[in-house]
């Protein structure tokens, strides 16, 4: 694209006859099996059967989620991705999730608009029936803004708009028939040598900044603007007439800088003029207009210091004044949409429940609803409807619409023939008087006289919590985890999220004193209860839940038989050196630098207490992390090879980053977690035999292919 004031109009794209088939929307071989869409009005909660078949690993290929939810404006559609991991048992072919896009109208049709084929992401509305989207399938090369009429069972695809350039982001104003997205401008580069053997990264090359562009959809002519507005770009929001943009805008390239000091910037949305910045000071998320375009309304954080952007603001565009509304709250506001010129519908999630209630501009709050026996992830919506994702302990994530979030879909339904187990939220006393939350499962059936074995589930963040709803996942052995005899306590220690920030910066300079003594005095209140045998206890988690896992096999040996530690922080002093958020956490959790209180760092090191670790420990890592470098598990590996008294194993994943995204790996890391814990923690035997770096169920599985 020419970077001009204006381009010359072009008309929208044509697809040859190969393109268009890849588009077409009747069922391929790759489709979903086995959905069951919900008549209208049903909200069925089937229970799981007590007598059959446990959950298993291999399970895990066939659930499929909803993933986003968008409601069309006049909410007659609500369009939703259904997606899946690839089954590489079956023969499918190794890589990350796969999805399709369905529409559900309120008449209760259900039925399939793109296929896993076009895997359909980023969608905004053009008008009520006119869905805009973009494709992470299609050759286009990010560039193009796709359209379908979703009103029409056998409307194909089209090309609404296509850059010379890959879109970042984009938001459609359709009011104005216009959309605006934001491009990165890639630098030419000189020859680099490196067919002459210099193959060489240089850190501090400067990055490209982006800029945003107007696009004008007067069919058949497209014209393109592009706005004086440069910067490196978040996030970006469009008032629905298109006189307004509201772009969120970081100092620099880093991850510290997009998450600590993204400021939200209002601009003119026909000149790019700039007209106001929203005051915050803190972490801030979704930004969204007001249908009139007055104000707008973001999450954001109320101070500095805050962990999590988990309450909304209000600005108001004319007046250019802020107002933050649930800042007190001891819950986290976790997404909104405009139910009105000055209303809002707010999703909060408060411990291990959600609800939602509507509020005005100026904070007053009506219609609160608590939701009882499944838990809103997420939600869309405008004044004339709402839909959202709902989740239960017996079943992953479905579509629900209106304020009751009735259920409309079942993907799974052959959950109901697997044995789950018995999931219930806990709470208990932390031995300083604090009350914390967390989620218990049991395996079906009696419980042992000396009580189960038990898998203590860290989360990570910490900004995150668990909910009483569906978890399980490869690296979240819960309910196949039940399946193989173990209770599973997910604990929401201090400093979780949904509890509001008072509770969350609870663990501020004292993260593992202060966190991981609330797990410990959940297994022993679990213990005092005669549910869990204290002598076979296993601690898993991934990135911070890594770090508790650490942390368990050295510092808390003495409770863990075994524990699995996934990108684990393990040396607070080195990794301050190499993540790639050091500012956000000495702001956000630690209060000072490294170089300010070298003890305090060290004390909270795994690696400082690895002499004393007498518990097994397997250390799982993705080769590419950025957020937790691979030498953190490199240098636990060592520590404790060299000076602990168990048995220690490192297995990474090539090509991986912070969280494992390929079917294969994710297999990998579930099996060699339960066969670590089948092995130490099931017979409470910290001496067994270390098992084999090879798996069986992997070779067997290369073995059939061959």
């Amino acid at each position: 694209m020419s970077l001009t004031s204006r381009v010359e109009a072009r008309p929208a794209l044509q697809f040859g006859k190969n393109v268009r088939e890849r588009l077409l929307t009747g069922l391929s071989a790759l489709c979903l099996s086995g959905f069951t869409a919900v008549p209208a009005g049903a909200q069925p909660a089937p229970s799981p059967d007590p007598a059959g078949t446990p959950f298993t690993i291999e399970d895990l290929f066939d659930v499929s989620s909803v993933g986003t939810v968008s409601v069309a404006p006049d909410a007659v559609h609500t369009v939703y991705t259904r997606w899946r991991r690839p089954n590489i048992i079956r023969g499918e072919q190794d890589g990350g999730a796969v999805s399709e896009t369905r529409v559900w109208m309120q008449d209760g049709t259900n039925r399939l608009v793109l296929d896993e084929r076009v895997g359909a992401y980023s969608f905004d509305w053009m008008s009520d029936n006119e869905l805009t989207f973009r494709s992470g399938r299609l050759e286009d090369g990010g560039s193009t803004i796709f359209g379908i009429d979703v009103s029409a069972p056998q409307s194909e695809p089209f090309a609404l708009f296509n850059s010379d350039s890959a879109i970042d982001m984009y938001d459609t104003s359709p009011g104005a028939s216009a959309l605006f997205y934001s491009t990165t401008r890639q630098e030419e580069e000189g020859p680099d040598g490196a067919e002459m053997g210099f193959l060489v990264n240089v850190t501090d090359r400067p990055v490209p900044v982006s800029h945003v562009v107007r696009v004008n959809i007067e069919r058949p002519a497209v014209t393109e603007s592009v706005l004086p507005i440069e910067g490196y770009i978040s996030d970006l929001a469009a008032s629905p007439d298109g006189r307004l943009l509201a772009v969120s805008l970081a100092p620099g390239s880093s991850s510290d800088d997009y998450m600590l000091n993204s400021r939200t910037v209002i601009f003119d949305g026909e000149t790019g003029a700039p007209i106001s910045t929203v005051p915050t000071d803190g972490k801030t998320g979704d930004i969204a207009f007001s249908p009139d375009g007055r104000y707008l309304a973001l999450m954001a954080a109320p101070a500095r210091s805050d962990s999590a952007p988990h309450a909304i603001a209000v600005f108001d565009v004319q007046a250019e004044t802020l107002r933050f509304l649930t800042d007190g709250d001891d819950a986290d506001e976790v997404d909104f949409f405009w139910s009105a010129d000055d209303e809002l519908t707010v999703l909060q999630h408060r411990g291990t429940q959600s609800g939602l209630f509507n509020m005005t501009v100026e904070g007053s709050r009506s219609g609160a609803i608590s939701h009882t026996g499944f838990v809103v992830h997420r939600f869309d919506g405008n004044g004339h409807g709402i839909a959202g994702v709902i989740s239960a302990p017996h079943y992953a994530h479905e579509l629900a619409t209106g304020r009751d979030m009735s259920r409309r879909t079942d993907g799974n339904p052959w959950l109901s023939d697997r044995q789950l187990g018995n999931q219930e939220a806990v709470r208990y006393r932390a031995r300083d008087g604090v009350e914390i939350e967390g989620i218990l499962v049991t395996p079906e059936g009696v419980r042992p006289e000396t009580g189960w074995p038990l898998i203590v589930l860290a989360h990570g963040g910490p900004e995150s919590h668990y909910f009483n709803a569906w978890a399980t996942d490869f690296d979240r052995p819960v309910q196949f985890g039940a399946g193989r005899g173990y209770a599973v306590f997910l604990p929401n220690y201090r400093g979780s999220t949904g509890r509001g920030e008072a509770f969350a910066a609870l663990d501020r300079a004292d993260a593992p004193a202060a966190e991981f003594n609330d797990i410990l005095d959940g297994v022993d209140f679990l213990a005092a209860s005669g549910l869990i045998d204290p002598s076979r206890v296993g601690i898993t988690g991934q990135s911070h839940g890594g770090y508790a896992a650490a942390w368990g096999a050295t510092a808390q040996t003495g409770h863990f038989a075994a524990a699995v530690a996934a990108a684990p922080v393990t040396n607070l002093v080195s990794s301050h050196g190499t993540t790639d958020i050091p500012e956000e956490t000495v702001v956000n959790h630690y209060g000072v630098a490294p170089e300010e209180d070298w003890t305090l760092y060290l004390n909270q090191s795994p690696v400082f207490h690895a002499a004393q670790s007498r518990t097994p420990t397997l250390i799982l890592h993705g080769e590419s992390d950025s957020r937790v470098n691979v030498s953190q598990s490199l240098e636990l590996y060592g520590y404790l090879r060299r000076v602990g008294q168990s048995p220690v194993r490192l297995v990474t994943y090539p090509g991986q980053g912070h969280r494992l995204s390929r079917s294969a790996v994710r297999y990998d890391y579930a099996l060699r977690m339960m066969r670590w814990f089948d092995t130490f923690v099931m017979p409470g035997d910290r001496n067994a035999p270390l098992p084999s770096p090879d798996l069986e169920e992997i070779q067997n599985l290369v073995a059939g292919r061959d």
